[in-house]
């Protein structure tokens, strides 16, 4: 009798304690971040002429938000405009060149008939034909060079306005109008909340849970309530950290109602 009560009391402990595998979890903590963020900065000195946007104005991709000074640059590409499309000199070599060509093929024609043109005209001819050809090719030769320095003038001038690399919200403004930056110095942040990254390190063991391209439930606390995403691994780190023996995983959620502002902790749940 006393067999059978154990052997019952055995069963619903089993019976007890099957659910709860199943309902097992690993909880994962982490940090989320934003996929796209820039820092831009001028690659040349300069002062600054206008701020065309304000901290927290949302950017398409292209849109002007800062402007140097720039009336020298500008200057110098219509000057270097007028330069290039200056072809008269080319014109008149290559005019020049067609009528020597005309005289010389004709006199050709005569010297091979009847000798009516002496040689040495007809040399003298040929020479003159080879210098236009050669004038010609030289004239060429600075039209291209005087296009190049024109592409080139419109270079130094484009990089006097600051455009948005990426669809993006305005962060931080580091100058105001009138002062005067050093290329490469931090002028604008943009920040596109739309896309995040959830980053968390984990113990190798639990690799296996945890594949590249496998779609998990991440819980993020906002407020005073925890929002619940579907977020897809994208990134497992082939190496652990051997100070900390943890390696990283990245997992991709989307943001585009904005309710979630990246920089804040959360957590990977995973059964």
């Amino acid at each position: 009798m006393e067999r059978i009560k154990y052997c019952g009391y055995l069963l619903f402990l089993l019976i007890c304690f099957i659910p709860s595998i199943g309902l097992a979890q690993h909880i994962f903590k982490g940090v989320t971040e934003p996929v796209n963020e820039a820092i831009i900065s001028a690659p040349v000195d300069g002062t600054i002429k206008e701020i065309l946007v304000k901290e927290g104005d949302w950017v398409n991709k292209g849109d002007p938000l800062i402007r140097l000074y720039r009336r020298e640059q500008e200057l110098e590409v219509a000057l270097r405009y007028k330069l290039w499309q200056n072809k008269s000199s080319l014109k008149a070599a290559k005019i020049k060149e067609k009528n020597i060509l005309e005289l010389y093929t004709a006199s050709r024609i005569l010297f091979e008939k009847n000798h009516s043109v002496s040689k040495e005209e007809l040399t003298r001819l040929k020479i003159q034909y080879d210098q236009s050809q050669l004038k010609r090719i030289e004239l060429e030769i600075r039209e291209e060079q005087e296009r190049i320095q024109y592409e080139i003038a419109k270079e130094q001038l484009a990089k006097r306005v600051l455009n948005a690399p990426i669809d993006a919200v305005i962060t931080k403004i580091y100058y105001q109008k009138g002062e005067r930056s050093k290329a490469n110095q931090q002028l604008i942040k943009l920040v596109n909340p739309k896309h995040c990254y959830f980053n968390c390190n984990i113990e190798e063991r639990y690799a296996h849970l945890l594949t590249q391209g496998k779609k998990v439930q991440l819980q993020i606390q906002t407020g005073k309530t925890t929002q619940t995403k579907t977020g897809e691994i994208v990134f497992v780190a082939p190496v652990v950290d051997p100070a900390s023996g943890l390696m990283k995983i990245k997992v991709f959620f989307d943001n585009s109602n904005l309710t979630i502002r990246p920089g804040i902790s959360g957590q990977l749940m995973m059964k």
